[in-house]
């Protein structure tokens, strides 16, 4: 807004001290249990007019499973080929951990495997990825290579893709970064200097990381536009079973409404959609001839 220096210097009057980064993993390995994955995944679904399929039959693959929360909700629902991948082993190694605990490892695989990496001989029915896709490197490349793994052929037409992600980086609560302040600062990721926030970052939350822009942290952000993202989904060719953009505001009418006119507007859109819940479904191949 002002430069580096100045939005340092203000923006630090409203970091907190306290870092509590290895509290809040701690904290998530003693809650992660059956009860927590089915309300996450609950959650999740309602969003999505509760259409998420459940089937034994299905071949499920969850992108980014982190500790393996979804992948371990499906399976207790009764889903018996479920793979969930994620390339950071910490979190691989808490995912089957809870697999064995919950007595679904017979149900439930989990790889650690970045999604660039999907072999191409293996397909599936459904494929989800919660709360993952703004991290992901090459967004447009990974909703591809997703493609190439959902079956061209399954029950009601082709595979289906189904994404919950957000906050986006342009919208009111993106930048992930409102952790360390005090409190939220709307649009702190357009508005501020990046080398600032990143400055705060390491100095309030993470001092082990020294990355010195949002790409480049532990978790990556890929800065993704909601308009970027629709557009991945055109040159793919998907159809759209379900599109539900800040869900969130559904328990204020006026405000959903409000949210979904102004959604409309090409040059709003991308500064007021925090977050993305969708369903997807791959064409099915017709055979030549």
């Amino acid at each position: 807004m002002f430069g580096k220096t100045i939005d340092y210097r203000l923006l630090r009057l409203c970091a907190h001290a306290r870092n509590t980064e290895g509290e809040e993993l701690r904290q998530l390995e003693r809650d992660l249990s059956i009860e927590s994955a089915k309300a996450r995944f609950e959650k999740w679904n309602r969003r999505l007019d509760n259409e998420i399929p459940i089937d034994p039959a299905m071949r499920y693959l969850e992108v980014g499973c982190g500790m393996g929360e979804m992948s371990l909700a499906l399976a207790q629902r009764g889903c018996r080929h479920v793979t969930g991948i994620d390339k950071d082993p910490y979190y691989i190694e808490i995912a089957k951990r809870s697999a064995r605990k919950m007595q679904l490892q017979d149900k439930v695989t989990f790889e650690c495997m970045d999604v660039h990496d999907l072999p191409n001989e293996k397909e599936y029915d459904i494929v989800l990825s919660h709360e993952v896709f703004e991290h992901v490197e090459r967004p447009g490349d990974c909703l591809s290579r997703i493609d190439g793994v959902l079956k061209s052929k399954s029950p009601g037409g082709g595979g289906k893709i189904i994404l919950a992600f957000g906050p986006l980086f342009h919208s009111p609560l993106g930048g992930h970064v409102n952790r360390f302040f005090r409190f939220r600062i709307p649009w702190i990721g357009v508005l501020f200097s990046e080398d600032a926030l990143m400055r705060l970052r390491q100095e309030f939350w993470r001092p082990w990381d020294e990355a010195e822009s949002f790409e480049a942290v532990r978790e990556g952000l890929n800065k993704m536009r909601f308009s970027e993202f629709l557009r991945y989904v055109e040159e793919i060719g998907w159809i759209t079973e379900r599109l539900i953009v800040n869900p969130q505001l559904k328990r204020w009418p006026a405000l959903w409404r409000l949210s979904n006119l102004l959604l409309r507007v090409p040059l709003l859109r991308d500064y007021l959609a925090v977050s993305v819940y969708a369903i997807y479904r791959r064409r099915a191949q017709v055979p030549a001839g």
